[in-house]
């Protein structure tokens, strides 16, 4: 099964036996299994309970062995099920669009945004090895910058280096030694490209986004990207790349600002 879906609180049941705790609740007895737990040959730790005389254990527990996905679907109100893809316990990020409300809502899977993200630091890097200079480092602090960066621009449709708030880009976090680049692409735009290719193409044609992105100077990248729309109510992407001077560190990273 690629995809199902179970109701809240739901357990699933495993072929347990034996017991050393009772617990009493709303007249449901649910006894403490000690058996093992086997997963691939070795053994794996899981609560498991015995409740009128089947075994349960939580399905959480199962898809973190067993390694496939299952999550809360808020919206739907319900547990799902995806085999295919290993164990998170997070919903794929669901992005609303400016479409009417007839139209489906676009969904763009977590796993996908990095991708992509990831995409823009290889390409970027490559840009640097032409070049001669050494290749910019991920740093987590500066991801989750720039993705803070990402998400106040899309949720207030403010492109700029300002942020939402009236302050300056680099008060993201508590180091002002950074530079930034953002770019905001309609969707209507990528006809016969992705989005890492035309942010980093447009970026890379640009002298002044481009000394940022080639600067010896800077060694960290960090990067961002949020659905949104522009000033026209087109769907688009907000797209953000951070980066951090030779030298200096990232201990604070703010939350989204807003207006």
């Amino acid at each position: 099964m690629k995809r199902g879906s179970f109701a809240a609180g739901f357990l699933t049941c495993l072929l347990l036996a034996g017991v050393t705790t009772t617990a009493y609740a709303a007249g449901i007895v649910a006894e403490r299994s000690t058996h093992r737990v086997v997963v691939d040959g070795k053994e794996v730790q899981m609560e498991a309970y015995t409740i009128n005389g089947n075994n349960y254990v939580k399905l959480r527990d199962i898809g973190k062995a067993v390694r496939f996905e299952v999550y809360w679907d808020g919206d739907e109100k319900c547990v799902q099920i995806e085999s295919d893809k290993p164990y998170t316990g997070e919903a794929p990020v669901k992005v609303k669009t400016s479409e009417p409300a007839s139209q489906p809502e676009v969904t763009t899977p977590a796993d996908d945004v990095d991708a992509m993200k990831q995409d823009i630091v290889d390409r970027t890097n490559a840009l640097r090895r032409e070049k001669g200079v050494a290749a910019l480092r991920v740093n987590d602090k500066l991801m989750r910058a720039a993705q803070v960066r990402a998400d106040e621009m899309a949720a207030h449709t403010v492109y700029s280096h300002t942020r939402p708030n009236g302050e300056k880009f680099n008060t993201v976090t508590d180091c002002p030694y950074m530079a930034e680049n953002i770019h905001r692409i309609a969707d209507w735009v990528l006809s016969d490209q992705t989005l890492t290719e035309r942010a980093v193409a447009d970026w890379s044609t640009s002298t002044a986004h481009r000394k940022n992105m080639v600067n010896p100077k800077l060694s960290a990248i960090g990067v961002g990207l949020a659905r949104g729309v522009n000033d026209n109510g087109d769907p688009c992407w907000y797209c953000v790349q951070l980066f951090l001077y030779d030298g200096y560190a990232i201990t604070r990273v703010d939350p989204p600002a807003n207006k």
